[in-house]
């Protein structure tokens, strides 16, 4: 957090060493202090001004540079209240027209990090394309491979990760045994949601045990079939309706909750692999930069 905190103050002296800025006191002290809500509205408030009664002083550049220096105070603010889709979205307000390669990366890179961080990793590798073809100094855009290496991680594309993540490591002069880094690609333990929910739709609790979770899936298994066969005994006994209502009743609850339930502990399998492999992936990047 305190890093964060330390890159947000390095970008608002960068864009504070024009006299606009001096209109966003207000936010900047209720951001330093922590008050996220307040400081959105103070840096709204400001950015509709510039909007619709800009300072017929400055220059349509000054006037540009003013509308993008607000909103990425208000995209520091999302992005300290755990936002992210939401600083993305405000991020996509910048105007980036005719800017300098340094104003572009950090415009843009904001767009790549909050579309990462909100889980939208085909948007965050479509925007980092869209960086390297605008912004032209290479030093600038050699450190989008990072998330780049992220994003495609996540997605599972690990073929295509660790091609960059080597071409990263060159480009930094750094020896890593880079299949070392990657060995998870060939122990593919991720579950298929189709394959588990067939297997609970055909025999009840079998999808979970796929899945890994046995007890649960017993468990499954034990209650649907106390309840089909509390659902015959009352009708043997004559409780039609009881025996119908309350026994298939609850049989079927059971049963297409445990499909329901099977799928989402696949998914959970999954997502939990996913994490651990990007964890991996994560700190070999760490120790690279390092």
């Amino acid at each position: 957090m305190n890093k964060y905190y330390l890159i947000c103050t390095f970008l608002c002296v960068l864009f504070s060493t024009k006299s606009y800025t001096q209109n966003f006191r207000e936010g900047d002290s209720l951001l330093l202090d922590k008050q996220y809500d307040v400081a959105l509205l103070a840096y709204e408030k400001n950015y509709f001004e510039l909007v619709e009664f800009p300072d017929t002083t400055l220059s349509a550049i000054s006037l540009q540079e003013a509308k993008n220096a607000c909103l990425l105070r208000k995209v520091h603010c999302l992005k300290a209240m755990g936002k992210f889709e939401e600083a993305g979205k405000t991020a996509l307000r910048f105007d980036l027209a005719n800017l300098s390669d340094s104003s572009q990366f950090i415009l843009r890179n904001e767009l790549i990090v909050n579309y990462y961080l909100s889980g939208f990793y085909e948007d965050a590798l479509s925007q980092i394309q869209q960086l390297r073809f605008f912004v032209k100094d290479s030093l600038l855009t050699q450190n989008s491979k990072l998330w780049e290496i992220l994003c495609l991680t996540q997605l599972k594309r690990y073929p295509e990760a660790k091609e960059v993540f080597g071409a990263y490591a060159s480009a930094k002069n750094v020896k890593m045994n880079i299949d070392s880094v990657f060995a998870f690609e060939k122990s593919n333990k991720f579950k298929s949601v189709k394959k588990a929910a067939t297997l609970a739709t055909f025999l009840p609790g079998a999808g979970m045990l796929y899945v890994g979770n046995t007890t649960e899936g017993l468990v499954s298994l034990g209650l649907q079939i106390a309840t089909l066969g509390f659902g015959f005994h009352n009708i043997s006994k004559g409780y039609y309706l009881s025996g119908f209502f309350t026994g298939f009743g609850l049989f079927q609850a059971f049963y297409f909750g445990g499909i329901r339930r099977t799928e989402l502990l696949a998914e959970q399998k999954n997502r939990q692999l996913i994490d651990l492999y990007t964890t991996k992936v994560t700190k070999a990047l760490i120790a690279l930069e390092n």
